[in-house]
């Protein structure tokens, strides 16, 4: 070990820790700062999911994210189940409510096995074996893996194990300049590094034109507000998600059992101005807000990619109702006799590819020199954290070989 090998990781959520917690395991580093612009660590959308684990078999075989998911899946259940955090062992069904959505079920099928996922289609007769509260139209997909957890106690533990691995955590810090080997932040503190790693979620992409790269996306956040039961409802036993719209990368109104046992319906995904705005005023950046609105009402005005119908169809589910009634095509439970209240919502900070015209549906990592920018940290990244990480500190220990 040499005296470099200094990396510096920007940004607290899980996936920069778990990037951290393997390159503390590789042991090739002489020093491992992770920094985070907020006073604590994990309050975006590592904390505000749903807690599922996916499973993998909504993605493209030749995406990153079919790489990733079914692995990492497996990766985050070992660990949870080594650390005894606490887990829900549920598995999902898929269901569908008319032929068309049939079809896309065994689309959905094939990608699965195609992504190494462990999956089975069944008839609708066997539906009440699995889960006796959903419906279905003749097929049902049934997802043994998708498992639910509490993101709170994975970050806590997290955390826990990189100090013990001796990572120095600081909060508070927002990078503002930087040079080849060097960062200053909003602290004053100036940071020199050997790699750098910017996992900053709805910000990666202002971090990225710091070092000079510009790309072709435009970050276009998206709201997901849920529901959530006010008591535990052990009747469900599963989770049941609807079939997706194959033309977008949102997943649809879903019922989730939480690892306590409450009730989650959602999310929405409702087109905001900001990263990190969870209300109407809360989170507001001001620098972005006026960029992604001149973005939304051009999509608005071409409907590039279906957003009008999109953002028209999402904006209904502001009123509770309209929430429960879309939850209540999985279910033959009367939704409506169940207590629920709105749960603390998460963005989804998705990218716009200017050039295709469409939202960027993988992840998408970009090196330039010594630094690596991971960029459309979006869903499965919170279930491929472990995998991604082991993935992105592998091309580190290359270089450093070299």
């Amino acid at each position: 070990m040499t005296k470099k090998n200094r990396l510096i990781i920007c940004g607290g959520g899980i996936v920069g820790i778990t990037i951290a917690r393997e390159a503390a395991l590789s042991k090739k580093f002489s020093e491992i700062r992770l920094l985070e612009k907020d006073d604590n660590l994990g309050t975006h959308s590592t904390t505000r999911n749903s807690g599922v684990i996916h499973a993998g078999f909504y993605y493209s075989p030749e995406s990153k994210k079919a790489k990733f998911c079914s692995a990492g899946n497996k990766l985050m259940r070992e660990y949870c189940i080594k650390n005894n955090i606490k887990t829900k062992r549920c598995g999902k069904v898929v269901v569908t409510r008319n032929q068309k959505e049939e079809e896309i079920l065994f689309e959905l099928f094939d990608r699965g096995k195609k992504n190494g996922c462990d999956l089975e289609i069944f008839k609708k007769e066997k539906l009440s074996e699995f889960e006796s509260l959903a419906l279905t139209y003749k097929n049902f997909l049934w997802s043994p893996n998708t498992w639910s957890i509490s993101p709170h106690e994975l970050l806590i533990c997290l955390i826990k194990e990189c100090k013990s691995l001796n990572v120095n955590f600081m909060t508070g810090e927002k990078i503002l300049t930087a040079g080849n080997d060097y960062i200053k932040t909003s602290k004053n503190n100036k940071f020199y590094f050997d790699f750098l790693i910017n996992t900053c979620g709805g910000y990666s992409i202002e971090v990225a034109k710091i070092f000079g790269i510009e790309t072709n996306y435009r970050l276009l956040p998206f709201k997901g507000l849920y529901l959530k039961s006010s008591q535990k409802l052990k009747k469900f036993k599963r989770h049941i998600y609807p079939v997706p719209d194959m033309k977008q990368p949102f997943l649809g109104i879903h019922t989730t059992i939480t690892s306590e046992d409450y009730l989650k319906l959602g999310p929405t995904a409702i087109p905001v101005l900001s990263p990190e705005n969870y209300s109407l005023f809360e989170g507001l950046d001001f620098s972005l807000s006026k960029e992604i609105l001149l973005l939304q009402l051009n999509l608005l005005a071409n409907n590039e990619f279906g957003f009008r119908d999109l953002a028209f169809r999402e904006i209904q589910y502001l009123i509770k109702k309209n929430i429960l009634k879309k939850a209540s095509e999985l279910t033959s439970e009367n939704l409506e006799t169940i207590n629920f209240k709105w749960h603390s919502p998460g963005i989804r900070a998705q990218l716009f590819n200017k050039t295709t015209k469409r939202l960027e549906n993988d992840f998408v990592l970009i090196n330039k020199e010594n630094t690596f920018h991971v960029l459309n940290s979006i869903s499965p990244a919170w279930t491929c954290s472990f995998i991604n990480a082991k993935e992105m500190i592998s091309i580190i220990c290359e270089k450093i070989k070299t």
